[in-house]
């Protein structure tokens, strides 16, 4: 089942806020198999992931998230071993269960990129970089 969205909306798919991962799941391409992936970043409308399988641009396949269980979404790329596919319906990523340590890895990786883009007088990186980080912490601030 394709999704066809707007210019506007495919956008704002873009835009979404990108929580960086490590983590394996698996990944149904058809009702007969699965596979273990690895789910590089994550947002309420879509997710990266790589695996050595061919996906097809535009077909369906189900994730399993842990805290959610599984979601329904369309590939819209692959490149090498990469991939983007966008969710049928948008996730909550407050209810995303995937370990706190590897949520400390990534936490500690964003912070080393953060130092090297400021060291480097990038301050645009810089700022993209603190903008991941504290959208990878587990808590929020009060709004």
């Amino acid at each position: 089942m394709a999704v066809n969205l707007s210019d506007e909306e495919d956008e704002g798919l873009r835009r979404a806020e990108r929580r960086p991962l490590d983590e394996s799941a698996r990944l149904r391409p058809n009702s007969w198999s699965s596979l273990e992936i690895r789910v590089l970043d994550l947002s309420e409308l879509g997710f990266r992931g790589a695996c050595e399988a061919k996906l097809q641009r535009g077909g369906g396949v189900t994730i399993e998230i842990p805290g959610i269980g599984p979601v329904d979404a369309q590939v819209e790329w692959q490149r090498k071993d990469e991939f983007g596919a966008r969710f049928i319906l948008p996730v909550d990523l407050d209810a995303v269960e995937w370990s706190l340590s590897q949520r400390r890895e990534t936490l500690a990786q964003l912070l080393v990129q953060r130092a090297a883009a400021a060291n480097a007088g990038r301050r645009g990186a810089d700022a993209q970089m603190r903008r991941r980080i504290l959208a990878s912490l587990p808590i929020s601030k009060a709004g």
